[in-house]
């Protein structure tokens, strides 16, 4: 069957950094999509709905909105951003979306972005408000399909800003910064021949994008999306050949990033212990040097 000519999906969290690569992979593949959005008038709502999007306006925490907008959709694309809700509100949200789809009768398939690790608590905050969403998605009887990615390449560019919203509003302008930074904490404090796991924004759309494509292969599946693994060290000296900017040596102790950021200080302290296997996946996963190569041609 041809994927126009089934249900729209209900992309949740449509104008983050996942959400709009899911938005537009769907789109690319000829599907109908509904980006839930807070704020349809914001500029990346608008540039989704240039793209052929249809907005919702609608709320995570409001389930009148979420019951409407799941009611019209074949399948739900769920995420919820840990560093800007906290674990709480994370699995609050997340609870709502999983339980409003249970409820709407027509059992939708719901693809959940968790995280590494997440198939059970890990006593990392980052990891257990996921490893509690995932449980309630295998008990909901839900039809679903959960991606765990791995660090997003992306972040090395700025994409994300781990942090609570007012101070992401601070560091807004100097994403790229931030980046870098990001890149010289992991060469830090990482165990120095420890691979860390990375996974491409675009990659991640394009698995979910493939999995509601698919919904008999992947129901009920979990995949471990890792298109590289490498060492901190090496992360680095490749950026550095490749975007022809350096990375900063950063006095980083364990115990200072701990002070500072406690979250993602525990979050690193567990990668450099998790040994992630890849999973076995029908797309091709981009390599953390051709997407280097390809964020060369589109400089900050």
């Amino acid at each position: 069957m041809h994927l126009a000519s089934q249900g729209p999906i209900l992309v949740i969290g449509a104008t983050g950094n996942q959400g709009r690569q899911v938005v537009r992979a769907l789109l690319d593949a000829g599907r109908t999509v509904h980006a839930f959005t807070r704020n349809p008038s914001s500029p990346r709502a608008q540039a989704l709905q240039r793209y052929g999007a249809h907005l919702v306006q609608g709320d995570l925490a409001d389930r009148g909105s979420l019951i409407e907008a799941i009611h019209l959709a074949a399948g739900v694309f769920s995420v919820q951003n840990f560093w800007e809700l906290g674990m709480n509100q994370e699995v609050r949200l997340g609870s709502n979306v999983i339980r409003t789809a249970t409820e709407a009768g027509h059992r939708p398939h719901l693809v959940y972005s968790s995280g590494l690790g997440a198939e059970r608590p890990q006593h990392v905050e980052a990891i257990d408000g996921k490893a509690i969403l995932e449980q309630h998605l295998r008990n909901s009887g839900l039809p679903y399909t959960i991606l765990q990615p791995g660090l997003f390449m992306d972040d090395f560019r700025g994409a994300s800003l781990p942090f609570a919203r007012p101070i992401q509003r601070l560091l807004r302008r100097h994403r790229p910064l931030v980046g870098r930074l990001f890149l010289a904490t992991l060469r830090a404090v990482m165990p120095k021949n420890h691979p860390i796991p990375l996974t491409s924004l675009h990659d991640l759309g394009c698995m979910a994008a493939w999995a509601f494509e698919h919904p008999r292969r992947a129901q009920d599946q979990t995949y471990r999306i890792i298109g590289s693994a490498d060492t901190a060290e090496t992360l680095c000296l490749t950026w550095e050949q490749r975007m022809r900017a350096s990375i900063p040596y950063v006095p980083a102790p364990k115990w200072g990033i701990r002070l500072v950021h406690p979250q993602m200080a525990a979050l690193l302290a567990w990668l450099g212990r998790y040994e992630a296997i890849p999973s076995e996946l029908p797309i091709a996963l981009q390599s953390y040097d051709a997407w280097l190569l390809a964020s060369a041609q589109h400089p900050c």
